[in-house]
């Protein structure tokens, strides 16, 4: 029974039984198992080279391990350096100062501001034209614009055209139809037309202008301050020049010029 078993031809001897074994390819399968084993050998040994060298090669100066259990404790030796010493940088002493500069600086010696009882400022309040329709607005201090004067406003014999800038808060203001400039407001709001031209193109926004009323009540130098469109402008010039006399502001009895500001809101 051994001697049957012995004699069994394996796979490639079935294969190649009645065929040219000497071809090559009988030889290759044969040698298959054996030259795959030492290939896995070779493979093995080198991977194993490549992690053991690096450690064997080590220099022991440079790291000590100290072992025990499952902890690794690796002591790293390096150079202790000294600190820098630091230099302490004394300036020298400034030179004397001259007697001069010691006068001069006495002489400009800082004094406290003398407080004294001031007027604040004057600042005007401008209204757009919808708000003054809906509000009532105090016509003493709103809407005036001018040069300015000094504090002595009230001297002097007589005022009229012919003296100098136009003022823009005096004694008695300028009045529209016995009304104030409220009702200035309405008119110009009556008399105005919006251009079609201005709606087809969706333009709104606020015109800022200046006018004086002259002592004979004349409205003159109707101006553009800030602009919206040339459309717009020219419209809001052409509706305040076209106004009637108002009654002429007076100062000390005189008529006078007086500059107003005025600001009108476009809008669709």
């Amino acid at each position: 029974m051994k001697n049957d078993l012995a004699n069994i031809k394996d796979f490639d001897d079935l294969v190649f039984e009645f065929r040219n074994k000497d071809y090559g390819a009988y030889k290759l399968r044969k040698k298959y198992n054996g030259t795959l084993l030492v290939a896995l050998i070779i493979a093995v040994f080198i991977g194993s080279s490549l992690v053991i060298i690096p450690f064997i090669a080590r220099k022991p100066a440079d790291m000590t391990v100290y072992g025990g259990g499952g902890s690794r404790y690796v002591s790293v030796n390096m150079d202790v350096l000294e600190p820098p010493q630091e230099e302490f940088y004394i300036p020298a002493a400034p030179p004397p100062r001259e007697q001069g500069a010691i006068k001069i600086e006495e002489s400009v010696k800082y004094s406290p501001p003398e407080i004294v009882d001031t007027i604040m400022p004057f600042e005007p309040i401008m209204a757009t034209i919808d708000q003054a329709l809906l509000e009532p607005v105090d016509t003493s201090y709103m809407g005036y614009m001018g040069s300015g004067f000094g504090d002595d406003i009230f001297d002097g014999e007589g005022w009229g055209s012919d003296y100098g800038e136009p003022l823009f808060i005096v004694e008695t203001m300028p009045s529209f139809r016995g009304g104030d400039l409220n009702k200035f407001r309405l008119w110009v709001q009556n008399k105005i037309n919006y251009p079609q031209e201005a709606i087809d193109k969706k333009i709104q926004g606020r015109v800022f202008l200046t006018f004086i009323i002259e002592a004979d009540g004349s409205v003159s130098n109707v101006t553009v301050v800030k602009g919206l469109h040339p459309i717009i402008d020219s419209v809001a010039v052409k509706a305040i020049r076209e106004s009637p006399r108002w009654s002429p502001g007076r100062q000390r009895g005189q008529p006078v010029r007086v500059r107003y500001s005025f600001p009108l809101n476009f809008a669709i």
